[in-house]
Parts: structure tokens; sequence; C-alpha cells
């Protein structure tokens, strides 16, 4: 007779453990066109399981469609997408681009979510950490990002990082989409480096 013994599976090659300091079977990692499935349903979770999120997900094909061009964008340098992937599922993204005025990339931007029942174990920091590694290499200094403005968690832990309020609550606009008032709030990256430049 065979007995069956049941073997853990051997971690991921970057653990949490290594990026975000607590155990986890978890992996971050950039995501990669393989997971534009999987990341339109973890939208879709998220947009059940937070009041903050904007996400339009009532339209499943324009959801992946939209989800595709932003994984094949990251693909080609263009923008920085970082999962989080726990055994088979993605638990947490943040999505982080350049944007460009006049034609020049001036600063950059990011949206980060992670489910519920995954937030407070220092996750959304390390998500952060990669954003902030992806916009150093392209020689932007600032980073900006919108908070919903009763998001308290959010905007104590963004705090927490380091980020402040840059200017004005920006109201709700229903002619832009945007639900609700939120913060921009931002920092300055290697705030030393651009000194120095102006020196």
């Amino acid at each position: 007779m065979t007995q069956v013994i049941y073997a853990r599976p051997l971690p991921p090659a970057r653990s949490i453990a290594q990026v975000g300091g607590k155990q986890s079977w978890s992996e971050l990692r950039p995501a990669n066109l393989d997971d534009a499935k999987a990341l339109v349903r973890l939208k879709i979770a998220l947009a059940r399981e937070a009041e903050h999120m904007i996400f339009d997900v009532r339209d499943r094909g324009e959801l992946l469609r939209r989800t595709t061009a932003e994984l094949n964008a990251a693909v080609a340098g263009e923008r920085g997408i970082f999962v989080l992937q726990r055994i088979g599922d993605l638990v947490g993204y943040i999505d982080v681009r350049s944007v460009c005025i006049e034609g020049a990339a001036e600063f950059a931007s990011f949206d980060l979510a992670i489910r519920t029942r995954w937030q407070g174990r220092g996750l959304g920091a390390s998500l952060v950490k990669s954003a902030e590694e992806w916009v150093r290499r392209r020689g932007l200094l600032f980073l900006i990002f919108h908070v919903a403005v009763r998001n308290d968690r959010a905007f104590a832990f963004y705090e927490r990082l380091g980020y402040t309020v840059c200017g004005d609550v920006v109201a709700a606009n229903k002619e832009s989409g945007v639900i609700g008032d939120y913060y921009a709030m931002g920092r300055m990256l290697d705030a030393d480096a651009e000194e120095d430049a102006l020196a």
C-alpha cells in the first residue's frame, strides 16, 4: 500500500517576505499579458469590496480590452503594472505611468488596490516601493495620485510612506466621471538628486 504524503509547495522565487518584510506565500512580480483575465477578475472583486474604487466593471468585454491594452503598454515599458499573487489568484496590484505635458514626461501617477482581507500586511508598501523604483528608472522625480477624501485608512497609509496633500481638495465631477471628492497626494523622489542638479 502506498501512502500519499502532502508536501507543502516551495515558495515562489520572490516572496513578500523578501519585499514586504512579512512571511507570506505571495509573490510580487511585474504583470504580463497572461494576467489579463485574472486582473479583470481582481478589478471586479475590488469594485464589489471597496467603496472608494472607481472601476467601471459593468461591461466585462470592455474591461478586458482596456486591461489588455494596459498590459501591452506595460510589456512595452510605457507603464509599470505589478501584481501580488497568492497561490493562483491575484490579490492586489499597482499601475504606475508617466504623465506627459506638451510631449515631455513630467511626473508619474499610480493606482493601487488590494483585496480587503490582504490589507494591513505590508503588501501595499511593497507595491508602492515597486512603483517608486519604476519611476526612478525613468528619471522622474515626482509621484502623484488621488485618494478619496473619505478614505481615511488610505490617507494615513500614504502619509506613513512620506506622501503629503498637494493642493486643494478636488470636487466630484460628473463630466469627467470622478466619483466623490479626493485629495491629490504626492512626494518628491530623490529630492537630494534634484537639488544637486540645480546647483
